[in-house]
Order: structure tokens, then sequence, then C-alpha cells
């Protein structure tokens, strides 16, 4: 399986906080089937410009490599793809700095909106990475977004669009949203899912969790689609 959004590398953001954690982050995806994961690091641009969010990342990169070198000890681990999690920021269709914070090779960008309503004119401008910066945009766990702001047609509207949708696996572990979840999965109303795993203690890596939950639903096929597409992606380019 592939876990498309993560916050795996140590000391980035608020995610992990050492390669300690980090490594016991991939060993429990590990252990779940996942063997691909995507590290998504914030990104602000009214914080940090992409070269300095890019150099920070390498150093993390080697860091962990560099422990990992030293404590796997031959366990198997997720292969890492590069990536960022683009915080929403007006006139990024227009920023060509961001396109070396795709996901890995795939010609896909995660972009996260803002904790507010969806304006029109928001979604036409992440509609527009396609065509400025040649990326497809991804909605960054769309369904946090339905429950905070109570608004369930959000996924409806990304399906007009020329933007992909990504979930959260967390989103087929709760009471309250796994109904709709598994709908929306049946509809083939999103194509990604991620963990959004942070640490080791209240975010932890759940994919396997949420395909557990999918299997007990006989979603059998409806997961096996959304997990060859993702492995799809993997070799567009």
């Amino acid at each position: 399986m592939i876990d498309f959004h993560s916050h795996i590398l140590p000391g980035m953001d608020d995610g992990s906080s050492s390669p300690e954690e980090s490594l016991a982050m991939l060993e429990m995806s590990a252990e779940q089937g996942v063997d691909h994961i995507f590290a998504t690091s914030h990104f602000y641009a009214d914080e940090e410009d992409p070269s300095s969010f890019l150099r920070r990342r390498e150093q993390a990169v080697e860091e962990l490599n560099a422990y990992l070198q030293e404590k796997k000890r031959g366990s198997i681990l997720p292969q890492i793809h590069l990536g960022a999690e683009v915080y929403y920021f007006p006139g990024i269709s227009d920023c060509e700095e961001i396109i070396p914070l795709a996901l890995g090779d795939t010609g896909m960008i995660l972009v996260e909106p803002p904790v507010m309503p969806f304006s029109t004119s928001m979604l036409d401008e992440i509609e527009e990475i396609n065509e400025k910066l040649r990326l497809v945009p991804v909605m960054a766990h769309l369904d946090r977004y339905c429950r905070m702001l109570r608004d369930d047609s959000l996924f409806a509207r990304m399906a007009q669009r020329r933007i992909l949708v990504q979930v959260n696996a967390s989103f087929f572990l709760h009471q309250d949203s796994a109904p709709f979840a598994m709908e929306m999965l049946k509809r083939g109303m999103f194509q990604l899912i991620g963990s959004d795993c942070h640490n080791m203690t209240n975010r932890l890596p759940n994919i396997g969790l949420a395909a557990a939950k999918i299997r007990e639903n006989n979603l059998q096929k409806s997961l096996a689609f959304i997990s060859e597409n993702g492995y799809n992606v993997l070799t567009l380019r």
C-alpha cells in the first residue's frame, strides 16, 4: 500500500521530532502493509521560501538515512518519496518555485487549503496549477474540511474540477465519519489515501487499520482499485 501523506521527516515541522521516532513510524507503517510513503512536510510560503525548505528537507533526509543505516538492522521499511504539503496562498498557480515540492516524480502536488468556506476563486486558482505549473493539484485531507466546515458537498465540488482528492485513513476509523467514508469510496469520490501520521503518540500510522475496516465492509474491490491507481501514479513519469 502507499501512504500519500505523512510527516515522517525528523525536525521538519510538527511531525516526527527525531530520527528515532521516524524509524518507529516507518516500522509501524511497514507492519501495516505500507511499502511506499510520501514525506509531505508542511510548507508555508509566508514563513519560508521554497529553496530554504528544500535545504532543510535535504538535511532531514540525510540525518534520517544515516540513522537508518545504523539502526534498521536489516528490517524492510517503506520506500520514502519526497514532497510537501503546500499551504494555499494567493498566487500559488503562478509560483514556479513550488514545482520542486511536487510529490516525487508523480506530477502531482499536495495543497492544503485554509480552514474556511471554499471560495470559487480559491478553487479556480488551485485548478489553474494544472495549466500554469503543469502539475496536478491534490486537495489534502478533504474529509477534515467536510467535518470542520460541516459541508459534505465538498467532494461533489471537487469532482467537478481537475483537482484530485486525498483523504486521511482516520476518515474510515471514526464511528461518526466511517459510513460517509465508505460511501465516498464506493462512489469513487477520492483518489488517494494518506495516514497524515505525525508521531508515535496521538497521530500514529494507521493506513493498515483503515484498510482492515474497508475490508470488513466488503469493499475489497474498491480498495484494490484505489491501491492500483496509487501504484500507477508512481510510474507516470
